[in-house]
Formats: C-alpha cells, sequence, structure tokens
C-alpha cells in the first residue's frame, strides 16, 4: 500500500477516533486511549503560534480534513490558511466544513504531494505529525521549498519509551508505508542553512514527540 492509499483509507477514521469512539474499528477505540499526547501537542503549537499567526497567512502541510486548522482560525485569528493534504477523503472533508461554517475565503484546501509539489508564500509553514512520514531526503528538499520566513513542525523523536515501542507496532499493524524517527541532530541538519537558529521543545506530556521551530528568530532568507 503506498502512502496515498494509506492515508486515504485511514485518515477519516484515525480523526474521528480523536473526538468520538462510536463508529471506529477497535484498534483505533483502543488506541484513541494512548492519543492524550497528539492533543497536548496541539494546544502548546497553538500556544507558541498565536503571536506569529494572528493576522498572517499560514500553510498547514498534512491538514487533514483540517480540524487543527480551523482551531488555529479561532483561537489565534489568522488572515487565510492554505492546507495541503495527500488524501482526497479529507481534502473533501475540509472544503465541505469550511463551506458549512461560511468560511470559504479564509481557507484553501489542496489535494498533493508536498514532496513534489510548489508550495505557495507565506507568513509561516506547519506541520503537526506530518515529518513523521517523510525521509531524510524528502525533509531535505521540503526545506529547500518552504517559501516562509517561518515554520513549526513536529516530528517523532528517536527517545526510547514504552509509547514509542507501542506506538511502532501500532504502525506496523495498520499496514503503514513508511514512518521514521529522528533526533534533534539529524532534524537540525535536514533543515538546512536557510535558516538560522532552531528551537526544539519537548515536554514529557507529548510523549516522544518533539516540536522544532525558528519563532522569534531572525530569518536567513
Amino acid at each position: 500500500m503506498d502512502n496515498k492509499d494509506y492515508w486515504d483509507s485511514k485518515i477519516i477514521e484515525w480523526e474521528d477516533s480523536m473526538v468520538q469512539k462510536e463508529r471506529v474499528s477497535f484498534i483505533e477505540r483502543l488506541a484513541s486511549f494512548f492519543r492524550g499526547p497528539l492533543k497536548y501537542r496541539s494546544q502548546l503549537s497553538l500556544d507558541l503560534l498565536e503571536r506569529y499567526v494572528r493576522n498572517k497567512t499560514v500553510l498547514e502541510l498534512g491538514c487533514g480534513s483540517g480540524y487543527f486548522a480551523f482551531t488555529l482560525f479561532e483561537k489565534c485569528g489568522t488572515k487565510h490558511i492554505t492546507g495541503i493534504d495527500i488524501s482526497q477523503k479529507a481534502v473533501e472533508r475540509a472544503s465541505r466544513i469550511a463551506a458549512e461554517r461560511q468560511l470559504t475565503a479564509k481557507f484553501s484546501f489542496f489535494e498533493g504531494d508536498v514532496t513534489s509539489k510548489t508550495l505557495p508564500e507565506v507568513d509561516v509553514t506547519i506541520g503537526l505529525g506530518f515529518l513523521d512520514y517523510l525521509s531524510p531526503e524528502e525533509i531535505q528538499s521540503l526545506f529547500r521549498n518552504i517559501r516562509s520566513p517561518y515554520f513549526l513542525f513536529s516530528f517523532a523523536d528517536k527517545s526510547i519509551s514504552l509509547l514509542r515501542y507501542i506506538h511502532k507496532c501500532y504502525m506496523l499493524s495498520q499496514g503503514c508505508s513508511k514512518h521514521y524517527y529522528y533526533n534533534k541532530n539529524e532534524m537540525a541538519g535536514y533543515t538546512g542553512r536557510k535558516y538560522n537558529e532552531l528551537q526544539f521543545l519537548n515536554d514529557r506530556k507529548m510523549s516522544f514527540t518533539c516540536i522544532v521551530h525558528n519563532l522569534g528568530m531572525p530569518s536567513a532568507r
């Protein structure tokens, strides 16, 4: 199963399991009990982004059905958010939600593989969990193609923990075509010299997730 097929078959149920346990498979109901760190990651990212996205344009990579994008708009007052996801099903649902909320002027959602897509010029580029599914070469290419002075991404850290082992078993059981874990030094190397000093944020409440960003740092662009 390639990356697109995997997410087309997985993303809707995965998102639904974050907010409800009905109408999802047993494995997703079980996995939902371990997703507290992902919810905390979203809240922490909102706190970090708030000062930098108000009245600004944002690009979210791996936007899914736009749930984080809609929350970012509501909490932080963004000017416009563009979302790109490899799953057509997720993009269709995100566009439908934007229309239902009469927010089509504030959001644009597109299907596409960002590793081979020209990215729009924006103020801030974000991606939560997005780098987890990119190879080192793809991450290097991504950072060369980003067209914003600031960014915030999360990635799965190589730190050893029980939850990381459980997560790895879960990914294998779901037939995920590729998933990666990185350490801070590796991630710093993949971003290249396009950006100045990076900031890394670990928090036990995020389990083995790490956030990397350059918010508040002068851009090298």
